[in-house]
């Protein structure tokens, strides 16, 4: 393998290390509530926290993000993309001290959860960036592929370290473990959040800054050479005449107009940055984030134990690495509509389908064991199957690919504080509406908006597959190349 490829490879890896990183801090809490939710959710629970208290450490992961989100841009394009990287992991790394050194103080594990949620807002929106800036357009769709695959590893590792807890220390319902055994339980899933933190800061050392915001600061020959090293010297050149072509052309339709700004309510700007917000408003409403987080005590409702709840977690985020996988090889030859239509369907079937089983549970019509729970579990491992081969991998080359290169940091900003929000409502109304209404009439509403998705797939989004970034603006500035 030449110099060229290795470093492609690398960055492919590294970088995708940012998907394992951005949701294992949400989602690590999930092997941990055993431990310390409410006793009347979980028996043998420590019960350090009451269920609003644990709605709101859940949901704070995502709720911090978005806040986050609006300063990323900002200060991706100030600093540039590898140092933001770089603090980004730092951030992740250092998160786990207040929740793990203060023995369950609700307000220093709101701390602990909040910088979890800084580091996921940052990396959401300078990863991608950085993936779509350093790649060529037949690449592209790999590099979100990585990102989202690395993001199932993260949720499954986490999956992998509630079941070694159980295993190792013990489960909560376990009558036989002591109240010490528990906390140490807790705390060591914690901890293992500090993991792919360190990882993807020492990967991220190694990384090259982005060639695009090095040309925007007038670093030509740096941008030259960041090229070049994932892409030959020949096709470095190429892409650079490219940023130089679309710079002038800008320049000269602004030379044109002497009141025409760099914002986000040009009229060239409005409409790709509505259908990337579509596309993310639709990606949380759906409540995957929701999903992740209480699976576990979900598949105990519908009457596994903790131990097997735990190894059908497990089982549930395996299944969508080798979906991603596949992803991976049709996203750049089948398209992104064709995989977004096709996951959008098949959750709206899994919803549905996990809603009835909670109905029929909820009506007596059913008995809550180990079919209904293996039900409930098949119906989620549908979910996030569906997920994986369509909006896991296309919600970030959407945001990445639809946003113009003068306006991409602030809109991703934008788009993802939007997009966070929306998956901290659910996350946050969650487990107070599942005790209200029931899990059949939440579940129910979730298949409608991925029904909804399934819409804004098929009739908004455009076709982006082997275009460059620059062939995309300019459809969007309604000129043709």
């Amino acid at each position: 393998m030449d110099k060229v490829k290795r470093y492609a490879v690398y960055l492919l890896v590294i970088a995708g290390c940012g998907g394992l990183l951005f949701d294992f801090g949400g989602t690590i809490i999930g092997p941990a509530l055993p431990y310390i939710g409410p006793v009347e959710d979980n028996p043998g629970s420590l019960g350090l926290f009451t269920t609003g208290q644990v709605s709101h450490l859940s949901s704070a992961v995502v709720m911090c993000a978005a806040i986050a989100c609006l300063a990323a841009g900002w200060l991706t394009e100030k600093i540039g993309r590898k140092l933001m990287m770089l603090i980004s992991a730092a951030i992740a790394a250092l998160a786990c001290l207040p929740i793990c050194l203060t023995g369950g103080n609700y307000a220093m594990f709101f701390v602990g959860r909040a910088m979890q949620g800084v580091a996921a807002g940052f990396i959401g929106v300078v990863v991608p960036m950085y993936l779509a800036e350093c790649l060529d357009a037949d690449s592209r769709g790999k590099g979100a592929g990585m990102f989202q695959l690395l993001d199932f590893i993260g949720i499954t590792f986490c999956s992998i370290v509630g079941l070694a807890v159980v295993h190792c220390i013990g489960a909560a319902d376990d009558t036989t473990v002591s109240a010490a055994k528990k906390a140490l339980a807790w705390k060591t899933i914690f901890w293992s959040s500090a993991v792919p933190a360190i990882l993807f800061f020492l990967g991220a050392l190694g990384l090259r800054e982005s060639p695009r915001w090095l040309y925007r600061r007038g670093r030509k020959e740096e941008a030259l050479s960041a090229l070049a090293a994932n892409n030959g010297e020949a096709k470095a050149k190429e892409i650079l005449e490219e940023m130089i072509s679309s710079d002038e052309a800008e320049e000269a339709e602004k030379a044109r107009n002497a009141s025409a700004t760099d914002t986000l309510f040009q009229r060239k700007y409005v409409l790709p940055f509505c259908i990337s917000l579509a596309v993310l408003i639709c990606n949380q409403a759906i409540g995957f984030n929701a999903i992740q987080y209480f699976s576990i005590p979900m598949f105990m409702k519908a009457g596994l134990t903790q131990s097997t709840a735990n190894a059908a977690n497990f089982v549930v985020w395996l299944v969508p690495i080798p979906v991603t996988v596949v992803a991976l090889s049709l996203v750049d030859r089948s398209g992104r509509k064709t995989l977004l239509k096709l996951g959008t369907l098949g959750m709206v079937a899994a919803l549905a389908g996990v809603a009835t089983v909670f109905l029929l549970l909820e009506r007596g019509a059913m008995a809550g064991g180990l079919f209904a729970g293996w039900m409930t579990v098949a119906g989620i491992a549908l979910f996030v199957a569906s997920f994986s081969i369509g909006p896991g991998v296309v919600v970030w080359l959407a945001l990445s690919e639809l946003m113009p290169s003068r306006i991409r940091a602030n809109g991703m900003s934008i788009a993802l504080f939007v997009n966070q929000m929306v998956a901290f409502a659910i996350a946050d109304a969650f487990l107070p509406w599942q005790k209200a209404c029931g899990y059949a009439v939440v579940f129910y509403c979730l298949a409608g908006f991925a029904f909804l998705y399934f819409l804004t797939a098929a009739f908004l989004l455009p076709e982006t597959k082997g275009k460059t970034l620059e062939e995309i603006e300019a459809y969007f500035a309604g000129k043709r190349r």
